[in-house]
């Protein structure tokens, strides 16, 4: 009786907030999770401010305080990129508000990749996306994100890229995920199919998602020496690992989902993996040229 009521609570909760829309995201610096520097408004273009404040309202009509925040986050986003070629978005794994360098691996390739576009002279930013915030209602945000059960999240993302790019028409977008995050990144591209600016770069998806496939994404299931258990839902190699661990043995492979459950392969960086070398390269000398 009590496990069947805790149950109806949680699904509750769910439905309560599946309907609410979720806090606006936040763009932080990506290496040190600082948030972006507040702008100064008056030296804002005024079709800058007046099409934030918009934009914002079109996702929280009736919430003057998510609208005030959102649109306080456009601002601060453009302002930081008007003098960028190439963004370079992270999207996390786990539930979204990990930053780059806590992402280990992650991190690794993601300098790898500005390294890159530096070389080819590009004024490149990189910023991570803080999609979600330690709350219950974080947690089930990204529950729902997690499954493609909700739209809204990428919605505003993908509303922050057309804000930009209406201001920042030159501006190119590369969004690099990892894990769980590879389904925002997705589902993004997937809403705008025709966007020639944006680009994606995933690692390790989940293995109940369905990649939205296109010429624009890179999508990687393994590092090119161990399949991801955990984007092949291999569970026998992922209780194996975990049961080693349990007792104290080393995994064959290396790779967590979550920080702590062992996922064998779900492991992704620069230096030991020749594969991810060769295919970001590859997709990067195909889709962005020297900046001058």
């Amino acid at each position: 009786m009590i496990i069947a009521i805790a149950v109806i609570i949680a699904l509750g909760l769910i439905v309560v907030f599946s309907w609410q829309m979720p806090d606006p995201g936040k763009m932080r610096h990506a290496f040190t999770a600082l948030p972006l520097p507040p702008v100064i408004l008056s030296q804002v273009p005024g079709t800058v401010r007046d099409d934030a404040l918009e934009m914002a309202k079109s996702l929280h009509p009736r919430d003057k305080t998510k609208r005030i925040k959102l649109a306080a986050d456009l601002l601060a986003t453009y302002e930081s990129l008007k003098n960028t070629d190439i963004f370079v978005l992270f999207n996390s794994g786990g539930y979204g508000w990990t930053a780059l360098d806590k992402a280990s691996g992650y991190a690794t390739i993601v300098n790898a990749i500005e390294d890159e576009f530096i070389t080819r002279h590009c004024r490149v930013l990189v910023l991570n996306y803080q999609r979600a915030y330690r709350s219950l209602r974080g947690y089930i945000s990204e529950i729902l994100n997690a499954g493609a059960k909700s739209v809204s999240k990428p919605r505003e993302l993908a509303l922050r890229l057309k804000f930009l790019w209406h201001h920042l028409p030159n501006l190119k977008v590369l969004m690099c995920a990892e894990s769980n995050g590879t389904v925002m990144s997705n589902q993004v591209i997937k809403m705008l199919p025709e966007e020639e600016r944006l680009f994606s770069i995933e690692f390790g998806p989940p293995f109940w998602y369905d990649n939205y496939v296109s010429d624009r994404v890179l999508n990687m299931r393994s590092n090119g020496v161990v399949p991801d258990a955990f984007s092949y839902g291999h569970w026998s190699r992922a209780f194996k690992a975990n049961w080693d661990a349990l007792r104290g043995k080393s995994p064959a492979s290396p790779g967590n989902v979550l920080l702590y459950i062992g996922a064998p392969g779900h492991d992704y960086n620069w230096q030991d993996y020749p594969l991810i070398r060769e295919n970001v390269l590859r997709f990067l000398n195909k889709h962005f040229n020297s900046c001058k």
